[in-house]
């Protein structure tokens, strides 16, 4: 594929769909079909693929999509903007939801369906790779909604993500930073609907930031949070059990998932050296983690 490459079209129907080649393409690289698609309006659609990352506008009417996530979109994540109109985004797995309209799909592996419920909608999508929401906390919370995002922090993002999702191609020149502009806003996009306004992030998410950012620091622990979350550690362990959670859990269980990102990237790593980039202070408190954190059947890394 092309460094960058763009699209712009309109179809109206289903049939239209199926024969045109571009849509066609990419729609089977993404992974994605339209199942239904009313013909009282044309869909229209503007795109821009960036290596790893794919930003389209669309206006269309009533519809119906699948993702069915096959293996090719296990590490693939999105972010779903409704600008207008109305969409429903189903799945058993964990979608993170924000007023108005903002949806994030972490990577996983149970199908989704998207379907649009307004005789004409405004939808922003973007499929990014799983690295958008590494950072984040993506856990399936329950409780009360969360809160609307302000409109003058979201239109900026909007504003940046609908220009690069033109459907044109610029200059080569420029491929190089409009790709690093690409993901950067939506990494943002996807931070504020998992976290929201950073101005009014609660002190669960402003630690678990911390731990995403210092865990590999060995000695990082719940009074050293505390302190710079500015906090009694008293608090800051009363903001966890509020979420079902504790401060040393989630620091291991963030460790842990470094720990098995390292494996997977370099399996002839040492376990102590392992132990030592993922912020463990010793092989031991490793695999008891990994133990704690790892499916049946995964195995523990080679101590060798």
């Amino acid at each position: 594929m092309p460094p960058v490459q763009g699209l712009r079209l309109a179809v109206r129907g289903i049939a239209a769909v199926e024969a045109n080649p571009a849509l066609s393409d990419y729609l089977t690289s993404a992974n994605l079909k339209i199942v239904r698609l009313e013909e009282s309006d044309s869909l229209r659609i503007r795109m821009t693929r960036f290596p790893e990352i794919t930003f389209a506008h669309a206006n269309l009417p009533r519809a119906v999509v699948e993702w069915p996530r096959d293996a090719l979109s296990l590490t693939r994540a999105a972010v779903i903007v409704c600008v207008s109109g109305r969409i429903a985004v189903t799945s058993s797995s964990t979608i993170i939801e924000r007023r108005p309209g903002l949806h994030l799909i972490p990577p996983g592996d149970a199908p989704l369906t998207f379907e649009t419920l307004d005789g004409l909608n405004e939808i922003l999508y973007i499929s990014a790779p799983a690295s958008l929401v590494s950072e984040l906390d993506v856990r399936r919370r329950s409780g009360s909604p969360r809160p609307e995002v302000p409109a003058n922090v979201l239109a900026p993002l909007l504003a940046f993500a609908t220009s690069l999702s033109s459907g044109t191609v610029g200059n080569s020149l420029v491929i190089g930073p409009l790709r690093a502009v690409a993901m950067e806003v939506g990494r943002a996009l996807a931070r504020l609907i998992a976290e929201g306004d950073p101005s009014e992030l609660t002190l669960f998410s402003r630690t678990m930031r911390l731990i995403v950012d210092n865990h590999a620091d060995p000695r990082l622990s719940v009074p050293r949070l505390a302190e710079l979350a500015g906090v009694s550690s008293r608090s800051l362990q009363a903001a966890f059990a509020a979420e079902g959670a504790t401060v040393a859990g989630e620091l291991r269980a963030t460790r842990a998932r470094a720990a098995k990102e390292l494996r997977e990237r370099h399996p002839g790593m040492p376990a102590e050296q392992l132990a030592r980039t993922a912020g463990f202070g010793s092989v031991s408190s490793l695999y008891r983690a990994l133990e704690r954190d790892s499916a049946p059947g995964d195995a523990r890394p080679d101590p060798s």
